[in-house]
């Protein structure tokens, strides 16, 4: 069976694991336990009968993901990589290597974010705008945060800054870095995932509104 065997594999790497039987378990279960990679049944995932796909093709792109497909008579297991082909074959060993290792665990909020694309000026420091800032845009925005597109070079737990054009209040709104994505890993969109540290209650109310 394809997941006894995903599971021996793991074992002999030292690795914990979680398991659930469908892709609409997942969002649940990343919102309780920081994990550090997803592992996907190939097989599975196109079985499966979800009817919110597309949600869990978010989720999935805020973790390293490796697809696997098992095959007993064949040489066992296959992995490839999220988004790659066929010929772009990864081992389970490589992906938690140098993938799973490297990356902090995390969970994901309970709150859905909503694709909202808003014309941002972003930095480091309240004080830097009109002086140092990267003028970008919002991939997702949700009442807690927001995922803002940026090649800058962000850390774990920074503090940054944005100036959101559509909103009437340009008060600059305090952002906690929970995870940074640069430009060149994996095939994602870079930028930081972030919650709001500072915003004023009309700025909130207005971002409500465009949800």
């Amino acid at each position: 069976m394809a997941r006894d065997a995903y599971r021996d594999e793991l074992f002999k790497l030292g690795v914990e694991v979680d398991c659930i039987s469908d892709p609409d378990g997942m969002e649940g279960q990343l919102c309780d336990v920081p994990y550090s990679g997803i592992l996907v049944d190939v097989p599975t995932m196109i079985r499966s009968e979800s009817t919110n796909k597309g949600r869990v093709s978010s989720v999935m792109d805020r973790f390293p993901v490796l697809r696997l497909l098992y095959n007993g008579d064949r040489g066992g297991i296959r992995g490839l990589s999220h988004g790659g082909t066929v010929r772009d074959n990864k081992s389970l060993k490589s992906f938690v290597l140098n993938e799973c290792l490297t990356f902090s665990p995390r969970t994901i909020r309970r709150s859905r974010r909503s694709d909202l694309v808003l014309n941002v000026l972003l930095a480091a420091d309240a004080d830097d705008f009109g002086k140092r800032h990267e003028r970008t845009v919002t991939v997702n925005v949700s009442e807690q945060g927001c995922f803002v597109y940026s090649t800058g070079e962000w850390e774990d737990d920074q503090t940054a800054w944005m100036v959101v054009n559509e909103l009437d209040d340009k008060t600059p709104i305090g952002l906690h870095v929970h995870w940074a994505r640069f430009w060149g890993e994996m095939t994602r969109i870079p930028g930081i995932g972030t919650s709001y540290s500072s915003i004023q209650p009309g700025q909130l109310e207005q971002i409500r509104h465009l949800l």
